[in-house]
């Protein structure tokens, strides 16, 4: 088998991404601008493809990803194009788990080994850009349909940000109504005032709610929103889960108003108090 490259480089590229023993035992041989190959075994040929497989995602992916979200889907911006893709890259490495449309999509290595199966096998000699060119439609379709994913969720995010701005800016324009709120992380929230009385009405701060519309904020009742409306200088929150995506966006809104303590330290000082 004899695989023609477009540059000598590229040919050096492909023959250092292969491992010594395989070398070795499928006899390949750099010549130039080419690549021989003598796979004995079907194994030969399964390990080739999935080298070849690593050797185009290593190599191309990237530059592959960016083309299409500039000119697929027209973001022009380098912060925008390398915050996308860093969403791509943490879905790639598995960071992304709540996104439920990734678990839907095929595996884009095994695309690229499919797509390899008759070429390796059935040719024996063909060109690398070839494979780059016409072998490889699946796999960059699923590429698209990655980066489709990301943008959406960079979206959400930009929103997300934007509401958590608005958030901040509310909490900078008002006065406090109170020094210190103590939150208890149950279902429901709890919530004490600074003298170490539960917060019975809490219901009463949905008259806040029509004022938060005039700031452009659509929301249902939430603990953020309650204390927002309460405009406590500080916040102290009794929890055990302190990654919660509530306990975030409490950290994120409120800043270094929020302090974060474990759940068992509320129950130490109520014994203290007693």
């Amino acid at each position: 088998m004899e695989i023609v490259f477009e540059t000598a480089q590229e040919a050096v590229d492909l023959y250092r991404e292969l491992p010594a023993v395989f070398r070795q035992e499928a006899g390949v041989l750099l010549i130039n601008s080419r690549l021989v190959i003598f796979p004995a075994t079907e194994a030969d040929f399964g390990e080739l493809a999935f080298l070849i497989s690593r050797f185009i995602i290593e190599k191309f992916e990237r530059k592959w990803l960016l083309d299409i979200i500039e000119n697929q889907y027209f973001f022009s911006e380098p912060e925008e194009k390398i915050e996308i893709l860093s969403i791509i890259t943490a879905i790639f490495a598995g960071e992304k788990n709540d996104l439920p449309q990734t678990g839907t999509l095929p595996d884009k290595r095994q695309l690229i080994i499919e797509s390899l199966d008759g070429i390796l096998s059935e040719h024996s000699t063909f060109t690398f850009q070839s494979i780059l060119r016409f072998r490889l439609t699946a796999y960059r379709e699923v590429l698209r349909q990655f980066v489709e994913i990301a943008i959406d969720e960079y979206k959400l995010e930009q929103e997300y940000q934007v509401f958590i701005d608005k958030l901040r800016r509310i909490i900078r324009a008002y006065r406090p109504l109170c020094e210190k709120i103590e939150v208890l992380d149950e279902q429901p929230f709890r919530l004490y005032d600074d003298r170490h009385r539960l917060i019975r009405n809490v219901q009463s701060v949905r008259s806040f709610y029509p004022l938060l519309k005039q700031w452009g904020i659509e929301a249902e009742p939430s603990i953020i929103l309650t204390l927002i409306a309460l405009a406590p200088k500080q916040v102290i929150v009794y929890t055990d889960r302190p990654e919660h995506s509530i306990m975030r966006t409490l950290h994120q809104v409120f800043e270094d108003r929020v302090c974060f303590l474990p759940g068992d330290f509320h129950a130490e000082n109520e014994a203290g108090l007693q």
